[in-house]
């Protein structure tokens, strides 16, 4: 379960309480004196001797609830829970509605959580929402001094137990009362519900925390996130631009404004939001990294390769040497290509291994597929048991002409790691393709949608075994949703094309085919040699069919 807060953070307790300093000026001085020394050891980080002081204080008065609230914190920082909910309890006997009680019910509701007692936890923090409420309501709207902790304690415990919109509830109700504070919780009950996948829900709180405080920049940033994610960029577009109201500045705004210009074709736009960013993140590689990136995605490789020959002027920083080769991939210069992601050497495990993963690919591409699987065997004998490089040299076999071999590493893989999902689909789309063993091709494609629901790649190995069955209808409409998903991707659309065909859809198949071509004349990988003829010959099979661009 992901926490709204550490539980190491529910015996922090306050050096000071919320409603007011000097808590204890009604006490003796001898008191006084003595619960100064504690606040004098808890500085120096000495519990002992601070629960030492404050025991003294308290003999010394012992009808100051204060002082046994202090005494309470000591005790519990110690691990002495009993003598610290016995204190606690002394206080709220002493002073039920006052600043004491709010304290001592929040101390008492902090023990309860941590030794696992959550229901008399709930009734522990919701007494000290109820007295601090009530506090309150005394003064005028504003001045009131509020400690966030009960709530949000609260809201965890609430989300613990499956109560989501208690927990929203609870959270709001802060936010109505310390706006920076209860935005900030909302922002992480939405991260929480990111984790779960739950994201229109996610979407929604995050919202709802730019509403409480629009100062709130992380907020709108994961809100802009999500809303790219889910490829809602009208949306994601407003968040971005809601970040750069509160911080003109910021690089990463700046780069999705840039990114999301050149989705909608407005490329001048995005150059200008690219500079801008470079001009405010100065030699941030991360930054440059990003914008060579939204290029790429935009199809645009020169410029990539631009941005990032520019930063390796600089230094020849392993990231911008990775993101190079990417671009000269798509640039289909292969040995260029090759010795950019050769020379990628970073000590970043992930990068490292991207980078040796992306080098086999372009020997694959380049016709030297046999020199890719001897380049990845011996990438293994370097890093044995990775994962990445494990699947790599299944695609190189594969490519390399031995199927039945790169299924059989698959399946290996599969063996140590039953979750990988890439590996999953690639051996049942493999099977699929072959028209081969459709229940099991189901099953293991049905196991990595279970991971991966919106994968585009994955729904399309599921409808093309629905295809291979006869289920046309239902493979149309497996297929409209990953190219939704994954956008002009060439077989996804040859497949889609190919389901409009035997759906007699004819019209919407030459769409399909049509499509298929453009996206390879803008960039797109094809999956096999031959792949343009064989789209162009099932389209001029259509009536109608001529060979022309058809861009939508």
């Amino acid at each position: 379960m992901s926490r709204l807060l550490l539980t190491a953070f529910l015996l922090a307790l306050a050096a000071s309480p919320a409603w007011g300093a000097p808590p204890v000026r009604s006490a003796s001085a001898r008191a006084y004196a003595s619960y100064l020394a504690g606040r004098l050891a808890e500085q120096e980080g000495d519990w002992r001797a601070a629960v030492a002081a404050y025991r003294a204080a308290v003999e010394a008065d012992p009808r100051a609830p204060a002082l046994r609230v202090a005494l309470a914190e000591g005790q519990a920082r110690t691990g002495d829970v009993p003598g610290a909910e016995a204190e606690a309890g002394k206080a709220i006997a002493l002073d039920p509605a006052g600043p004491a009680a709010a304290e001592a019910w929040l101390i008492l509701g902090k023990t309860a959580t941590v030794s696992r007692r959550p229901a008399d936890a709930q009734r522990a923090l919701r007494a000290a929402i109820e007295v601090q409420s009530a506090l309150a309501a005394k003064r005028p709207p504003g001045q009131a001094p509020i400690d966030p902790d009960p709530w949000r304690i609260l809201a965890q415990l609430r989300l613990d137990a499956g109560d989501d919109a208690g927990a929203e509830a609870l959270l709001e109700d802060l936010a109505r009362r310390l706006p920076a504070d209860g935005a900030a919780a909302l922002r992480d009950l939405g991260r929480v519900h990111a984790e779960r996948r739950e994201l229109d829900r996610a979407a929604a709180l995050y919202r709802k925390a730019v509403a409480v405080e629009r100062r709130d920049v992380e907020a709108w940033r994961r809100l802009a996130g999500i809303e790219e994610s889910r490829r809602r960029f009208d949306e994601a577009r407003l968040a971005w631009e809601g970040l750069v109201r509160q911080d003109p500045d910021d690089p990463e705004a700046l780069v999705g404004l840039g990114r999301l210009a050149l989705r909608s074709g407005k490329v001048d736009a995005g150059r200008a939001f690219f500079g801008q960013a470079l001009h405010v993140g100065g030699d941030d590689v991360e930054v440059r990294t990003r914008i060579a990136f939204a290029w790429l995605d935009a199809r645009k490789p020169a410029e990539a390769i631009a941005v990032v020959d520019e930063g390796l002027r600089g230094s020849a920083d392993g990231r911008l040497l990775y993101v190079r080769g990417l671009g000269l991939r798509e640039e289909r210069r292969w040995e260029e290509a090759a010795a950019c992601f050769g020379a990628v050497a970073t000590g970043d495990t992930e990068l490292d291994v991207a980078a040796i993963a992306a080098r086999a690919s372009v020997l694959e591409r380049s016709g030297r597929a046999g020199e890719a699987v001897a380049y990845l065997q011996d990438a293994l004998v370097r890093r044995p048991g990775n994962e990445r490089l494990i699947f790599a040299l299944g695609v190189a076999q594969e490519r390399a002409g031995d199927r039945v071999l790169a299924i059989a590493t698959m399946r290996r893989l599969l063996e140590e790691s039953p979750g990988n999902a890439e590996a999953l689909n690639f051996v049942g789309y493999t099977l699929a393709e072959r028209g081969e063993r459709l229940d099991e091709a189901e099953v293991l494609v049905g196991r990595a949608l279970r991971i991966e629901p919106d994968n585009g790649s994955f729904l399309d190995s599921l409808g093309w075994i629905q295809f291979q069955r006869g289920e046309v209808e239902t493979a149309v409409a497996t297929l409209e949703r990953a190219d939704v998903l994954a956008g002009p991707e060439p077989t996804i659309l040859e497949h889609l094309g190919e389901a409009y065909r035997r759906a007699r859809r004819d019209d919407d198949a030459a769409r399909a085919f049509r499509r298929a071509l453009q996206a390879l004349d803008d960039g797109a990988e094809p999956d096999q040699p031959g792949q343009r003829a064989g789209i162009e010959k099932k389209l001029r099979e259509l009536p109608g069919g001529e060979v022309r661009p058809d861009r939508r």
